[in-house]
């Protein structure tokens, strides 16, 4: 099922598990363990956030809704603002609920905003839908899959999802750690429900400063394979635990200390 930003805001998307799995969610899974999970689904315990949410919500806002969207939801600090003044307070209360940003962020926005905008996939970006939801039920797991790519081009089963960089050289290695991979595989099982292959998931790279520069990636057919694999046995996990409550994690058998390479060369330049 594909649902258009103006059926689901973005924080009703973000409020819908466990009855939807998106990959944060399913990261969350992963990295925190199952005893964590359970205190995150009740309310109990949040995921740490990350330096430079506000300005990453920024682009995207900028780039896939329009300026009225924009202006309601984020505020630029004045330069030397003084929240103890009279008018520093009146200029809080004015945005309140606002993300602030400063000027030096509006500066660092628009280099990249203009970035993206004269990257080669831009023509393609702007036949696609921006902020659709694509969902997909497992009735097995008593559970659904979501994701929400930036854009989303289904007649050409492409996705492409808009990523914050410090660094190109970088943003490789960054993407699989960071788990870009398996949010494209969630996006392509839950289309593959509409009938929709994926055909190519782009990630649309681009640098967090001034004269930012946009490069745009293609993940291989092989590492979407692999998190898919993931995927499914994360949320098949999930699934099974919501059904029986268990919670509990324990260890079926003792590990192996994992050994760093520097050491392993050290021991076979040794032996």
């Amino acid at each position: 099922m594909i649902v258009p930003a103006s059926d689901l805001p973005i924080e009703q998307y973000h409020a819908s598990a466990p009855a939807w799995l998106s990959k944060t969610t399913l990261r969350y899974f992963a990295d925190n363990g199952a005893p964590w999970f359970k205190l995150f689904l009740d309310g109990q315990v949040k995921p740490s956030t990350p330096g430079g949410v506000e300005q990453g919500a920024a682009l995207d806002c900028l780039l896939t809704e329009n300026g009225a969207d924009f202006d309601a939801r984020f505020a630029i600090k004045p330069k030397g603002h003084d929240g103890r003044t009279k008018e520093g307070k009146a200029w809080v209360e004015a945005n309140s609920g606002k993300k602030l940003l400063t000027e030096n962020d509006m500066a660092i926005l628009a280099d990249a905003a203009a970035a993206v905008r004269a990257c080669s996939a831009w023509p393609r970006i702007t036949k696609s839908m921006a902020q659709a939801t694509v969902r997909r039920q497992a009735p097995a797991l008593g559970l659904g899959l979501q994701s929400r790519p930036d854009w989303l081009l289904p007649s050409e089963g492409c996705v492409f999802d808009l990523k914050k960089t410090s660094e190109l050289r970088r943003f490789g290695a960054q993407s699989i750690d960071l788990g870009y991979h398996l949010q494209a595989a969630v996006a392509g099982w839950c289309l593959a429900g509409d009938g929709v292959a994926l055909e190519h998931a782009y990630l649309v790279a681009v640098e967090w400063e001034r004269g930012a520069r946009c490069r745009i990636y293609e993940i291989p057919h092989e590492v979407l394979e692999h998190a898919d694999t993931q995927m499914r046995e994360i949320a098949a996990e999930i699934g099974e635990r919501l059904a029986s409550g268990n919670w509990t994690d324990h260890q079926e058998q003792v590990e192996p200390l994992p050994v760093p390479g520097w050491m392993l060369r050290q021991m076979e330049a040794v032996g």
